[in-house]
């Protein structure tokens, strides 16, 4: 009888797991990011965390830099930290395009499940290898979408004056929203 229940058990793990993998990505960083002066949007990089041999998705998307415009309670502490918006503390990563082995691109807009600060210094945006979580942003509910997303989203229209990747990644999201079917 145990067995039964061990073999119920993996098998609602695994379907969980399986079902959960169309709104969550964890993927690793293809390569180092280094910082440029006067640059706060950078194109990524990355290629879907799996086990050994198994064909991994690549994803692409853009790093936009961020500050803390939100009042914000640390857990730990209960220390309450005011919103410094002039500072930047860190990256927001946001995946446009997904390419998985035998399947055609396709357009995704997942977004950073937690805030990434760059453990390397000011050098680097992000190094080879670093690991990021990501979940689709239309899955989420209000409440638990990254504070950042406005911020980030105004960042990126900001730069397109004088930023490629800022020009490109909006005029990708202008023409998918051209594409859509109307409400």
């Amino acid at each position: 009888m145990p067995i039964k229940n061990f073999d119920a058990l993996n098998a609602f793990f695994l379907s969980s797991t399986l079902l959960s993998q169309s709104f969550n990505i964890v993927a690793n960083a293809d390569s180092d990011i280094k910082t440029q002066e006067n640059v706060r949007v950078y194109s990524g990089s990355m290629r879907q965390q799996a086990p050994y041999g198994v064909e991994k998705c690549q994803y692409g998307g853009v790093m936009a830099q961020y500050a803390r415009d939100w009042e914000e309670t640390q857990k730990s502490t209960g220390d309450i930290l005011l919103p410094e918006p002039d500072k930047p503390v860190g990256y927001a990563l946001i995946f446009t395009k997904e390419k998985c082995p035998g399947k055609e691109e396709r357009p995704i807009f997942s977004t950073s499940s937690k805030l990434f600060y760059p453990f390397f210094g000011s050098d680097y945006v992000i190094r080879e290898g670093h690991r990021m979580d990501e979940v689709d942003y239309a899955s989420q509910s209000e409440r638990l979408r990254p504070k950042l997303m406005p911020q980030v989203l105004k960042t990126i229209e900001a730069d397109t004056t004088k930023n490629i990747v800022a020009q490109n990644l909006l005029a990708e999201m202008k023409a998918r929203s051209d594409a859509a079917p109307a409400r």
